[in-house]
């Protein structure tokens, strides 16, 4: 009983509508897998507690789901159409309210103290906030082939305390993409040669990187159309602080010292603007430079839609840019490749107070908290709301997602390396999934990491760092200047938070990165 109906049991209903002469009835349990792709946008049903098959013969008529997200398209889009799913599946009402990222956080914190909603889809970075109020995931979940399939990372990364709290459904990563096309061409290999005196490859450092935007950037292609050095987020309130980080992990995270990339973990003391911190911060104000027209306020979505569309030779961040490139409207469809972040051969050293320089480069990963989802403990609807998270999230919704970049869906699972998904469902060329696979591969295996920022009230700390660097891209302040100012204002927040309860939250983060994974 829900809402003050009475519900009939399914069954009861079937034989009652049976008895009734003259109509025929076809039972959703003699629906094939084949028949869900005939109706919905999916290859095909895949076996499990939440595939298509199973959730539509759950009956959740009278009960209504409130949720929160991210705006369409990135995540929102996915939201709303499997929102939509579900309801025609199984009855439910899911009650969708999207909010642009700069009012996300608050919204949801908001929310989640005042149990405004049963759904909350939110950016992992903020597990620290919002983990007391979520409910751990359910053995059916657990035990699904489903979340067995998650790569170890990405599982570790939604687990607080060791207890699994987030549904997985995205996997964040940042990587190299770049124009395949335009870097073997055979013209601008003799003309980089000549210039450069070396050989015109996808950037190794980002030094190089810095150099090959430059190259490139205001350059007439052979089809009439200018390209540009390299697109990235510099909008201050929209990811800007993602593009620091993974340049800042190559010099910041040397491979020999432990206990914390942006604090130190003993004293809680800011590493932000040491000189690992700061000499990334000079490489991504020189990048603006050769950003396209407007680039230097690109949100999210800007920079994805600029690669995507062939605006740039480079970028370096989540997948959705590489598959927006990808898909078939794009007119770069397989003429871009990926490969890992550039790194560094000198390393900042914060035990011994000095750069040490290696005979390899340094690449660091950078795994930012990708877009999570939970079910508030206040949930009255505890079992239609996993039902629902496991849906959105089943095999089927999510190989659909992985294809459409707009939508924000990155791969997580095992299974999502799988090369022949990509070239014969996606319709991938041979030469660009080879570059994918080989960097998806890298970016899960690899030990050298970076995580995100994901300690109590983080997304202040991001606030105050986004402030800084908008103020040096737009060269209203040094490098340095900047980051002495955010190591001030952090650690004046970490003392009012309480350095013991910060360290505590920020521990989870360091033992990820020291390789302390379970």
């Amino acid at each position: 009983m829900t809402g003050g109906s009475v519900m009939i049991p399914r069954l009861v209903r079937i034989l009652m509508i049976l008895l009734i002469p003259g109509i025929l009835i076809v039972t959703q349990s003699n629906t094939s897998a084949q028949d869900w792709a005939k109706k919905y946008p999916i290859e095909k049903d895949f076996p499990g507690p939440y595939s298509y098959e199973e959730i539509s013969k759950k009956d959740y008529r009278g009960i209504t789901l409130n949720a929160i997200t991210h705006e369409p398209p990135n995540l929102g889009e996915a939201v709303i159409l499997h929102a939509r799913q579900f309801e025609e599946l199984t009855g439910a009402r899911i009650k969708v309210t999207p909010v642009v990222y700069r009012k996300l956080y608050s919204e949801v914190m908001w929310g989640l103290r005042n149990d405004n909603y049963d759904l909350y889809f939110y950016g992992g970075e903020w597990l620290a906030d919002v983990a007391p109020f979520l409910k751990p995931l359910p053995a059916k979940m657990l035990e699904s082939e489903q979340y067995k399939d998650i790569a170890k990372p990405y599982k570790v990364m939604s687990q607080w305390e060791g207890v699994p709290i987030e549904v997985k459904i995205d996997g964040d990563k940042h990587y190299l993409q770049y124009r395949m096309d335009l870097l073997e061409d055979p013209d601008y290999r003799a003309l980089f040669q000549e210039e450069h005196g070396r050989e015109l490859v996808p950037p190794r450092t980002w030094k190089e990187y810095a150099e090959v935007a430059k190259f490139f950037h205001g350059k007439v292609l052979k089809n009439g159309r200018v390209i540009y050095g390299a697109t990235e987020i510099t909008k201050w309130d929209d990811l800007v602080y993602s593009q620091f980080f993974k340049r800042a992990a190559s010099y910041a995270k040397h491979p020999e010292v432990k206990g914390g990339f942006y604090f130190d973990l003993k004293t809680m003391k800011s590493l932000v603007n040491t000189p690992g911190f700061v000499e990334a911060l000079k490489d991504f104000a020189e990048i603006v430079e050769y950003l396209p027209p407007g680039g230097i306020d690109f949100t999210l979505t800007d920079a994805l839609k600029s690669f995507g569309w062939g605006e740039a030779v480079l970028t370096d961040m989540w997948d959705d840019s590489f598959v927006k490139a990808m898909e078939p409207s794009s007119d770069i469809r397989n003429k871009v490749g990926a490969a890992v972040s550039p790194g560094s051969k000198k390393v900042w050293n914060r035990n011994t107070g000095k750069w040490d320089y290696f005979p390899e480069i340094n690449h660091v990963f950078y795994l930012p908290e990708s877009w999570a989802a939970g079910v508030a403990k206040t949930s009255k609807y505890e079992e239609a709301a996993f039902d629902f998270l496991g849906f959105y999230s089943n095999e089927a919704n999510h190989k659909a997602d992985l294809l459409v970049g707009r939508r924000g869906m990155n791969p997580f699972r095992n299974s999502d390396r799988d090369r022949s998904f990509w070239m014969e469902k996606a319709g991938w060329g041979e030469k660009s999934v080879d570059t994918y696979m080989d960097t998806l591969k890298k970016c899960t295996e690899s030990q050298n990491r970076v995580f995100a920022l994901n300690i109590i009230e983080g997304r202040r700390y991001l606030v105050i760092l986004s402030e800084q660097i908008r103020k040096v891209l737009k060269k209203q302040v040094s490098p340095q200047a900047a980051l002495n100012e955010v190591a001030i204002k952090w650690d004046e927040l970490t003392k009012r938070i309480g350095v013991e309860k910060q360290r505590k939250a920020y521990s989870n983060t360091v033992r990820l990165e020291d390789g302390e994974m379970k």
